[in-house]
């Protein structure tokens, strides 16, 4: 019995082991990560740019786990002294790529999605006859519509209504997510196979049938961003994404294919901080803090073969040169105050 019971023991000790991520970004053997690597030298290369913090956006000044970061880290730090870069492949059957990121808060989790880089100018897809309103009008499909002008989300049902009153409304999907490591920095693989609502915490909400599987992150706090008596500081904590409703389920999202321009976006999660009774000093609420633009094609692989070299800013070989996208500091994120979250 007692040989029986150390057995089950080790054998739970080594699958939760094997669940758990010590570093930023998912494991490689997650239950619902695709199949196949793909390769860093064929892919564009863009950097995103801090978007301009204005209230009433309001920045998270704590980590993961609701630790305060320390004063002086919450008056010097800033986002224009972060680098983000992020390096995709041009054309395959979904948007696939790595986010590199290096002097971010640290333990920290941010949302990644993809953002319209035009409103849609009408509810049918025939109706979006330019690239940027059809790749809004394609994000939306599969993810969320933003109203500028009602600064909230609305439905599938909604949509042709606020654009007949002439209110500016984009596309935008939230697929993934992120967390730094103690030094904010993170090299994270992203894949675009999923529609998510927001981010929860393991014990915040019971997850759904059609939720993501959880990630579980080892959190050691060093001397960067935190109070002496905080440093030393640990522990776990896991993440997991609430399935958008009528969208795809988890790991089975389409992207239909074409050329796609948009936004990547990060946003920083705020756990509901702001909403009854998790109201939290110095929670944040969904600021909107990095973004850059993206051109990529979805299509068939055999497709992608034979027009990988003329994407722009492909990098045919580890010599070849790079395209960056630059947006432009101090563009006013419109709207993040009271949404894009989740």
């Amino acid at each position: 019995m007692l040989l029986a019971a150390v057995v089950l023991a080790l054998s739970a000790a080594l699958y939760l082991q094997g669940r758990r991520c010590e570093v930023c970004g998912p494991p490689l053997s997650t239950p619902d990560a695709p199949e196949g690597r793909f390769t860093v030298s064929e892919m564009s290369e863009h950097v995103l740019r801090p978007m301009s913090v204005e209230e009433p956006m309001r920045p998270r000044w704590r980590d993961v786990a609701d630790v305060v970061y320390a004063r002086d880290f919450r008056e010097d730090f800033s986002y224009d002294a972060c680098e983000v870069r992020v390096e995709y492949e041009a054309c395959a059957r979904t948007l696939k790529g790595w986010l590199r990121a290096r002097g971010l808060k640290p333990w920290f989790v941010y949302q990644i999605k993809l953002v319209g880089a035009a409103p849609v100018l009408g509810p049918d897809e025939t109706d979006n006859v330019d690239m940027e309103s059809w790749s809004s009008w394609q994000l939306g499909r599969m993810g969320r519509w933003w109203c500028h002008d009602c600064d909230w989300n609305v439905s599938d049902a909604e949509l042709g209504e606020h654009l007949s009153k002439g209110h500016e409304v984009r596309g935008y999907l939230l697929f993934d997510w992120l967390i730094t490591d103690g030094q904010g920095e993170c090299d994270h693989q992203f894949w675009m196979d999923r529609s998510l609502h927001v981010l929860w915490k393991v014990g915040q909400r019971d997850r759904g049938e059609h939720d993501s599987s959880p990630r579980w992150y080892g959190i050691e706090r060093g001397e960067y961003g935190y109070e002496s008596g905080d440093v030393g500081g640990g522990g776990e904590e896991a993440v997991f994404g609430e399935w958008e409703p009528a969208r795809a389920t988890v790991g089975k999202l389409g992207v239909p294919a074409g050329e796609y321009r948009v936004r990547m976006n990060l946003t920083e999660e705020t756990w509901h901080s702001n909403l009854g009774d998790r109201t939290q000093e110095l929670g944040g609420h969904w600021a909107w803090v990095l973004d850059g633009d993206l051109q990529f094609t979805v299509s068939d692989e055999a497709a992608c073969e034979v027009t990988q070299a003329s994407c722009p800013g492909c990098l045919p070989g580890p010599n070849g040169g790079t395209a960056t996208a630059a947006n432009g500091n101090g563009q006013r994120a419109r709207g993040n105050s009271d949404g894009w979250a989740g």
